[in-house]
């Protein structure tokens, strides 16, 4: 029997809230240097671990799966759910632009056919999506990731080949005047979320710090805050010069805030390996609200789903300002998109039970 991983519902609720912060804060990339945009810079590093640890929970529960069942099965269980979603609620937001766009900020369209198919295969409907994307892709090379995942040498080979090419190199291009310089070294078929797919399963699986997991919370703790605080700093320092001291307005360079860049690695797997330290902590009796962040945690897929739709319809009706962006707005969205994948899931069950009593 399966041991529940309680770290990573907490992970997957914390990753789910930190998305909506991400896309209530995308001030940022207007980059005016007024004190919104400092303070959205500083939530969009704090909050820059959502889809670095979705992917890691990824890897960390299926690249491992042929122990439990079939390739075939894999695909049933795991291509089936995510596509269904992808599919699903293109449709649903694609529909609504045609028939009320305006009264939810929605690009107006008429509705065609050929012109969904056309968007949802360039991921033009809500571009968010592009995990959802993404996470099909590694999904379908999984099978081919699992068969080398059981040699732990060989995985660790793949995985810093994957940290050398998606986050090392890019870094150290940053400080020298040719930015291509170390780029031919850079193994194409290994980079990107992969890099986090892989080191997911590798943590939860070879367990590298297991025996000293309590010594090392403090320092991982420590590492998280610095990796933090850098991303930060590094971003205001990069942008002010060329906005706020300037009083020219440039396009915005979140190199220290992208996901796949170094600093956001370093702060997303001492996050993900600090949680799972505190598992002893969560699988006690002395938690029992545990429970609501399974539930929390089965949902979160659905409200990744919605949540641009709240965002956008409040754009419409709630002026902009530092207090709503950074404080309120986040959670009246996760609320709300909560409140949706609650109903969402109460009828997807009432269904499945009077097709049941049909039969």
């Amino acid at each position: 029997m399966t041991i529940r991983r309680h770290y990573m519902d907490v992970l997957n609720v914390l990753s789910c809230f930190a998305v909506v912060v991400l896309h209530c804060t995308t001030v940022v990339y207007v980059n005016q240097g007024n004190m919104q945009w400092f303070v959205s810079v500083v939530l969009q590093s704090l909050f820059m671990f959502a889809v670095p640890v979705f992917f890691m929970i990824s890897g960390a529960n299926l690249v491992g799966y042929r122990s439990r069942y079939s390739t075939k099965v894999f695909f049933q269980k795991r291509l089936k759910r995510v596509l269904m979603t992808l599919v699903s609620f293109s449709f649903f937001i694609y529909v609504l632009s045609c028939f009320v766009p305006a009264q939810l900020g929605l690009p107006s369209r008429s509705f065609s056919l050929f012109e969904f198919i056309n968007l949802f295969l360039t991921n033009q409907i809500c571009d968010v999506y592009w995990f959802m994307y993404s996470i099909l892709i590694l999904y379908l090379i999984t099978p081919l990731l699992a068969c080398f995942a059981s040699n732990k040498r060989l995985l660790e080979y793949a995985i810093c080949l994957c940290v050398v090419s998606t986050a090392v190199i890019p870094f150290a291009n940053r400080f020298v005047s040719n930015h291509d310089l170390f780029s031919v070294f850079a193994v194409p078929y290994l980079t990107g979320a992969i890099m986090y797919y892989l080191i997911g399963y590798y943590i939860v699986t070879y367990s590298p710090f297991e025996d000293c997991a309590d010594r090392m919370r403090p320092a991982l703790l420590i590492v998280a805050i610095c990796s933090v605080v850098f991303m930060a700093l590094m971003t205001i320092k990069t942008n002010v010069p060329h906005t706020v001291l300037s009083g020219a307005y440039s396009d915005y360079d979140n190199f220290y805030n992208n996901y796949l860049n170094l600093p956001v690695l370093v702060y997303s797997v001492s996050l993900f390996m600090l949680f799972r330290s505190l598992e002893p902590l969560f699988q006690s009796d002395k938690h029992p609200f545990m429970t609501v962040f399974s539930k929390l945690s089965s949902l979160s897929f659905d409200v990744y789903a919605i949540h641009m739709v709240f965002i956008w319809a409040l754009d419409v009706y709630v002026l902009h300002n530092i207090f709503w962006d950074a404080v309120i707005r986040p959670f009246v969205v996760f609320v709300l998109s909560l409140l949706f994948a609650f109903v969402l899931e109460f009828l997807k069950k009432f269904c499945q039970i009077k097709r049941t009593a049909k039969v």
